[in-house]
């Protein structure tokens, strides 16, 4: 419903200038400013409207959820130390097909699921 209305708005746009005194080219450029910046708008509003999605422009929600998992085990392997990073990451695999051993270099893998 909005796009109609933005559709019906652009295109009436050039109705309200007819009472205008100002020159014809004066006219086009700011109907024109005013459709490429109306329509921009829309275009961008139409690109976010589903952000998780497979598009080239879509965000990548497997590697975001690496990066917040890998600052969790970091943290922990700060805080508490390597054992508990350990036994923490080896409960988030449980049941997957990783194979995982008990070791501190897979924080610095970088490894993507």
């Amino acid at each position: 419903m909005a796009r109609t209305f933005l559709f019906l708005y652009v295109f009436t746009v050039p109705f309200v200038m007819l009472s205008d005194d100002s020159s014809e080219l004066a006219h086009c450029f700011s109907v024109f400013l005013m459709t490429y910046g109306f329509m921009g708008l829309e275009i961008v509003a139409i690109e976010l409207d589903d952000p998780f999605g497979d598009d080239a422009n879509d965000f990548n929600n497997n590697a975001l959820a690496c990066v917040a998992y890998e600052d969790t085990y970091l943290t922990i392997l700060d805080v508490d130390g390597p054992q508990w990073a350990d036994k923490l990451r080896l409960q988030m695999h449980n049941g997957v097909n990783d194979p995982l051993t008990n070791e501190q270099s897979w924080l610095l893998q970088g490894k993507m699921v």
